[in-house]
């Protein structure tokens, strides 16, 4: 004969009455929700909204951008290796002796770039070729088109097409870029009700929480089709056993990524994300009262005329 405890637990109600147990106190200590059980009625009183409650949230997702790019030797080039020759040619022109100035093995490598850019440009003129012997001399024929610090743009080409012709790369990259609101950073001089308490204001942009190539990876093997987050759609003369091929191919793929950013800026991911920021937050404050119409996220400068508005709203 079975104990008379074992005989409840069979009953159906008794688990029904179990999770409802589960489910208020559920309620109660996760959410913060007070109860009242009144009649087998299960009514939510709602508590007071407050800086504590926004910054449980910590990151918000609030807005995706799916995309394909193609980043290029030429972007990674024109990015480093430009600004780097600009750099160079900068310290030699304002050193009174450009022939004994130390220069690390980068800086040594893309002067000499700059030599065989200035020597292909001449189509291999003797003149050109013994002139640019010397720093001196380079920068005497550097010095018509470098101007504020900048090659003019006949020089950087020629330069790019140096650096290309040793080595040259095209990805062809897929991937995602993802934007919202750390609301765990919101400090308390930048959270504010509105005078009616209808609207709650937050100072925050939105910010891009992450920006990756091939976040989904999918494969079908009877189809044997897969996306690839990086893909080679043209190579030239790329040696992977050279010393800094690894830090090339890397900056190749980052330029992937930069530009993948780009064209989700372009999109207007960010005010996307602002918007549905705002939706979300507005219907989630709600539950914790219910007289909250809105939330607002704003820059400085709106945040700091809404917090000076007079109390009657008049100027």
């Amino acid at each position: 004969m079975s104990k008379p405890s074992a005989r409840i637990l069979c009953r159906p109600w008794a688990w029904a009455l179990a999770g409802l147990a589960a489910v208020l106190l559920l309620l109660k200590f996760a959410f913060h929700v007070d109860l009242v059980l009144v009649q087998t009625k299960l009514v939510l009183r709602p508590t007071a909204l407050t800086l504590e409650d926004v910054r449980d949230l910590e990151f918000l997702v609030t807005a995706e951008y799916f995309g394909e790019v193609i980043g290029t030797a030429r972007d990674y080039f024109s990015k480093t290796a430009v600004p780097a020759a600009e750099a160079v040619l900068s310290r030699l022109a304002a050193d009174p002796r450009p022939e004994d100035a130390v220069l690390s093995d980068e800086d040594r490598k893309i002067f000499d770039a700059l030599r065989a850019a200035l020597i292909r440009r001449s189509r291999l003129s003797a003149r050109v070729i013994d002139t640019v012997k010397s720093r001196t001399g380079v920068l005497s024929l550097v010095r018509p088109e470098f101007a504020n610090g900048r090659l003019g743009d006949e020089l950087r080409e020629a330069l790019l097409a140096v650096l290309l012709e040793r080595r040259d790369i095209a990805y062809l990259a897929r991937g995602i870029v993802q934007a919202g609101y750390n609301l765990a950073a919101v400090e308390e001089d930048r959270f504010l009700r509105s005078r009616d308490g209808k609207t709650v204001y937050l100072q925050m942009e939105p910010t891009i929480l992450g920006k990756a190539i091939n976040p989904w990876f999918i494969y079908d093997p009877a189809a044997n089709l897969q996306i690839k987050g990086f893909e080679i759609i043209a190579e030239s003369n790329v040696d992977l056993e050279e010393d800094d091929a690894f830090s090339f191919i890397n900056g190749v793929k980052e330029a992937c990524r930069q530009r993948l950013l780009e064209d989700a800026l372009k999109a207007g991911i960010e005010d996307r994300a602002r918007a549905s920021a705002e939706q979300s937050l507005a219907n989630l404050f709600k539950m914790f009262q219910p007289d909250i119409e809105a939330v607002r996220l704003v820059g400085r400068g709106e945040f700091e005329r809404r917090r000076a508005e007079p109390p009657d709203g008049r100027p």
